[in-house]
């Protein structure tokens, strides 16, 4: 073997090993199955996010029904890769870790159950094939959604749902959902879920009430008139919504260096100064996020 061809197979093995140590089990995750909401209407499942330390890593709250099923979809269509419970159903305890068994893995198509109706902490970590479902803190309203996503002539992203701009859950109140974004004159409307059509649902403009939302129903939308910076907040307990102009000069003091000191809260408000394992509210600069600690 000559010194190019030994070099160039050498290159081939070290790019393969970087891309097997770099792949993903899965770029999204969604739940579907008469536990949820949205039941087995692709287009109303519920998306789950992505976690910001851990790409394998999948999270939502939401409700689960009890004694229904539910299982996990990789992509919007059926016959694709699925995590499920595998050979028959199993009912998740709170907390409780269980395995997570891919559709690769086993052809039976088992579904999980909850034995509460409440809402829900899920998580799904795909490398390690495991989920573990916890009663949430927050049970004052059944919470659909994960995030919303606003489209519209309006936004950066015009009318693609796929450039929407996600609005995120607030870590005390995910009932709540926040953006800070450029808006110009035209239309816009919140959808449910980046990964489906506009056969979704959609949160519309209340047409007797500016300042309110209603679910599904006529595409009445709102219309921005000034072209500016909003933070834009949508309430779906109390369906209302609310955009305020952005001062410019407010913008450049947010704090968004990572060295910023870190502060820890339960789901309740409390400061915790040495966290064990659970589900906190992690504070940073200007970022809030939701963390399970392990």
């Amino acid at each position: 073997m000559g010194l190019k061809t030994f070099t160039k197979s050498m290159l081939c093995c070290a790019l393969y090993v970087i891309g097997a140590l770099t792949a993903h089990a899965a770029d999204r995750l969604v739940i579907v199955g008469d536990a949820t909401w949205g039941g087995w209407t692709l287009s109303q499942s519920t998306v789950m996010q992505k976690s910001d330390e851990n790409a394998d890593v999948f999270k939502a709250t939401v409700h689960l029904d009890a004694n229904k099923e539910f299982k996990f979809l990789t992509e919007l269509g059926w016959g694709n890769l699925e995590y499920r419970a595998g050979a028959g159903p199993v009912t998740l305890q709170s907390g409780v870790e269980a395995p997570l068994v891919s559709s690769e893995d086993e052809p039976t198509d088992g579904k999980f159950f909850v034995s509460e109706s409440a809402n829900y902490d899920i998580v799904c970590n795909l490398a390690e094939k495991t989920v573990v479902v916890t009663k949430a803190t927050y049970q004052a309203t059944v919470l659909k959604h994960t995030a919303l996503w606003m489209i519209g002539s309006a936004t950066k992203g015009g009318w693609s749902i796929g450039e929407g701009t996600i609005m995120k859950a607030d870590a005390t109140n995910p009932a709540k959902f926040s953006a800070r974004t450029e808006l110009k004159p035209g239309e816009l409307k919140f959808g449910t879920n980046i990964y489906a059509g506009f056969d979704q649902m959609f949160y519309l403009r209340d047409v007797a009430d500016e300042g309110k939302i209603v679910f599904g129903g006529n595409d009445n939308k709102w219309n921005i008139t000034e072209e500016a910076t909003y933070d834009v907040t949508v309430d779906v307990a109390a369906m209302t919504v609310s955009f305020t102009k952005v001062d410019p000069t407010a913008i450049s003091t947010v704090e968004t260096t990572s060295e910023a000191p870190v502060s820890y809260y339960t789901l309740g408000g409390m400061q915790v100064e040495k966290p064990h394992a659970g589900v906190y509210v992690k504070r940073q600069g200007g970022k809030t996020v939701k963390v399970m600690i392990k």
